[in-house]
């Protein structure tokens, strides 16, 4: 989402790339040149052009002939006024040319530098995916296939540069315990940060120690964030917990338990493949907030949602999760729904 405080860190970063390569102190050199070679051209050609009628004239000619723009308003009839003219135009043509590569090479620097990792994030209320591995890569595009519009933020220390050439997917190179490297993502303003395993460390104890660390530090600058961390050894849990992770995910138990049920019932694999995909088929969804389902039973609710071509599978409330529950329980309006469907259902 663009912002006014966006644009404004963009301007600014601008105004300081534009001061390292001296542009406006050039821009100011030509504009004073403009004005010399006008008031000579004023004082030669006044006395003899008729559309000169004052030195604003003058003026304005100065600046269409030195950007060889030529309207052919004013032009000058004293030989004195064309050496002047011509003298302009090559000053000019080498001062603007200048200006517009200056300019340039800015933006371009700008772009390699946001290629590269290297630029802040200005986004908000966006998603922070730390760690760059197959699993990042599925989870970035399931992320944009439910929403396109979706702004992701990827940080990593290994890569050279951003894998996405999308606008809402910006990379961030840096190690991720790092405070500067965070808010230059802009974590304050993010609603989810994702902290997957590194499993390039071939240690599963130093690979949880270190998403421990990235929790920590994610916590430390933003409390309020959404955290989800990826977690090898489920004795390692305790320490997540402290570093009030919302939601803990171990890889290797989820792994097992979905390949038990794959084992043991033969249309269950096809079940999962369809609902943990949103690429095909129907997915899982959820629905917050909904003040016509208040107070009415989960029954009455679950109908209302198959006329809808949805199916209700139950609730979460107080941080706990209820699948199937009894019929007539009562939904309150904290509850947060959850469904199946092929689509998000519209209200």
């Amino acid at each position: 989402m663009i912002t006014i405080t966006s644009f404004t860190t963009f301007f600014k970063k601008l105004h300081i790339s534009i001061l390292a390569t001296k542009l406006y102190k050039s821009l100011v050199i030509a504009i004073l040149f403009i004005i010399f070679f006008s008031s000579l051209f004023y004082l030669f050609e006044a006395p003899y052009n008729k559309n000169i009628k004052s030195f604003i004239d003058a003026l304005w000619w100065g600046f269409v002939t030195s950007t060889t723009v030529g309207y052919g308003d004013i032009y000058p009839v004293t030989s004195i006024g064309r050496v002047i003219a011509i003298l302009l135009m090559i000053i000019g043509i080498g001062a603007f040319g200048f200006i517009t590569a200056s300019i340039a090479s800015v933006l371009v620097e700008k772009n390699l530098k946001k290629g590269m990792g290297l630029m802040d994030v200005n986004f908000s209320d966006h998603i922070i995916v730390i760690g760059w591995n197959y699993r990042s890569k599925s989870i970035i595009e399931e992320l944009t296939r439910e929403d396109k519009n979706i702004e992701i933020a990827l940080i990593d220390n290994n890569l050279d540069q951003n894998p996405y050439n999308n606008k809402n997917i910006s990379y961030i190179k840096g190690d991720p315990t790092n405070d500067q490297v965070l808010n230059r993502a802009n974590i304050k303003e993010a609603k989810t940060v994702i902290v997957l395993a590194d499993k390039k460390l071939n240690n599963a104890e130093m690979i949880d120690a270190k998403s421990v660390l990235i929790c920590l530090a994610v916590d430390r600058i933003n409390p309020n964030v959404y955290l989800i961390a990826e977690v090898l050894n489920h004795l390692n849990i305790v320490h997540f917990k402290r570093a009030n992770v919302d939601d803990i995910i171990i890889s290797s138990q989820f792994e097992s338990r979905i390949l038990m049920r794959c084992a043991l019932y033969k249309g269950v694999s096809k079940a999962f493949k369809e609902l943990m995909t949103n690429s095909y088929g129907n997915e899982i969804y959820e629905m917050s907030n909904i003040p016509q389902y208040n107070n009415k039973p989960y029954k009455e609710v679950a109908i209302d949602f198959l006329n809808k071509k949805a199916t209700l599978i139950g609730y979460y409330r107080d941080d706990k999760i209820f699948l199937n529950p009894d019929s007539n329980t009562i939904l309150t309006k904290d509850d947060i729904l959850l469904y199946i469907a092929e689509n998000k259902i519209k209200l």
